[in-house]
């Protein structure tokens, strides 16, 4: 049977061919809409996320870590702030400065931060030069910037190289 007796055979008349309309790359560009960013605090450490399902930040690991590096008794309260970062090709994403609200959340008495996200660059200006795995002290806090949390938690060797930069911060 050749295509058109299936398609006689399924009751298709006219078959037309469909044309498929592809999004250009600045179409579908994060750039084009609102960024969603995540705090879990744990006192002196902060997990900042962007764009990341909210069922990452309920894992256990966020508190292993919080254990370990800033001890038991301040890993008990966990806050989980949220950002909508709006952002236009005309507006200029790298005006969130240090006086902002996204940043004095995130370092207002934080002597860690680790980063989930290379979307961070764009925001955070004073984080431009930075990329995976690259650390850098913002003030007072010590900052670590990792690709993704997806990679940090299915990769086990990223953990450990996390881990020993944390050991050596402490």
């Amino acid at each position: 049977m050749n295509r058109s007796q299936y398609l006689r055979a399924l009751g298709v008349k006219e078959w037309k061919l469909r044309t498929v309309h592809s999004f250009s790359k600045a179409k579908v560009s994060s750039k084009n809409f609102p960024t969603i960013c995540f705090v879990l605090s744990f006192g002196a450490l902060k997990f900042c996320f962007s764009d990341v399902e909210q069922t990452v930040l309920k894992k256990q690991i966020w508190g292993d870590i919080a254990k370990f590096t800033v001890g038991n008794k301040q890993a008990g309260a966990i806050q989980i702030r949220e950002f909508c970062l709006p952002q236009h090709e005309e507006e200029n994403i790298h005006s969130i400065n240090l006086h902002s609200g996204l940043v004095k959340t995130i370092f207002n008495e934080t002597k860690i931060a680790i980063f989930f996200g290379l979307r961070w660059v764009e925001i955070l200006r004073e984080m431009a030069e930075l990329d995976h795995m690259d650390k850098k002290k913002m003030g007072i806090s010590d900052v670590l910037l990792l690709r993704s949390v997806e990679e940090f938690l299915k990769t086990p060797l990223q953990k450990r190289q996390v881990m020993m930069i944390l050991d050596g911060w402490r």
